[in-house]
């Protein structure tokens, strides 16, 4: 399939460069794993039979699932400087996230349905440090890297937004992406379809599903 013939979610059409220099306020980083940076419309976070509002500023614990309703915005950073955007009507898993500075990294995310970006920060720059993020469809390693994917009941779509490297395996195949706004599709119980590149206009489409 080609990338034009993407189903991509259209909304307002910010561009990428003022997501990606959106304030991060001064997060306190204290017992949790990381801190609500933007939140708006209905986003909790559930955890152990608990359901918390998630406000700008709110703490983000181990083995939290996010979740986001209609017309709904979460932003959150990690302790290692990990950017996470999800759009409305999406849930995903926190299942690790552990640093030590310079010494160790390890992260799991599982995304059940809906739509994210991620801007890695150090967790998968130190030794051997590893981020892993897992879809119904498939497995993705990150090394460093800013990326965007959707998720829905039968399709995995993964965009790189810059450097870097998306290792994307299926029980069909695996599909490496490394240029900058790469993109692949995934049909549920099919292998990885033919890499592709972004248009400007799917660009903003991608952008506009996590800004506010």
């Amino acid at each position: 399939m080609s990338v034009n013939a993407l189903r991509w979610p259209v909304g307002a059409g910010f561009i990428f460069v003022l997501v990606v220099c959106a304030p991060v306020w001064a997060l306190n980083i204290q017992d949790g794993i990381g801190a609500v940076n933007h939140a708006q419309g209905t986003t909790q976070a559930r955890n152990d039979g608990s359901v918390r509002d998630l406000k700008t500023g709110g703490g983000i614990l181990y083995q939290d699932t996010l979740v986001t309703g209609d017309a709904s915005r979460l932003n959150v950073m990690f302790a290692d400087g990990s950017n996470l955007f999800l759009g409305d009507r999406s849930e995903l898993i926190i299942d690790e996230m552990v640093y030590e500075p310079k010494q160790f990294g390890h992260g799991v995310l599982r995304l059940t349905s809906g739509v994210f970006r991620l801007i890695s920060g150090q967790i998968n720059k130190v030794p051997e440090g590893e981020l892993t993020i897992i879809t119904p469809q498939a497995t993705i390693g990150v090394r460093g890297t800013d990326f965007w994917g959707h998720q829905t009941a039968d399709r995995l779509v993964m965009a790189l937004l810059d450097d870097g490297e998306l290792s994307i395996t299926t029980d069909k195949g695996t599909v490496v992406l490394t240029d900058p706004l790469s993109v692949v599709t995934i049909e549920k119980g099919q292998a990885p379809g033919a890499v592709g590149k972004l248009t400007k206009q799917q660009l903003k489409d991608a952008v506009a599903t996590i800004s506010w």
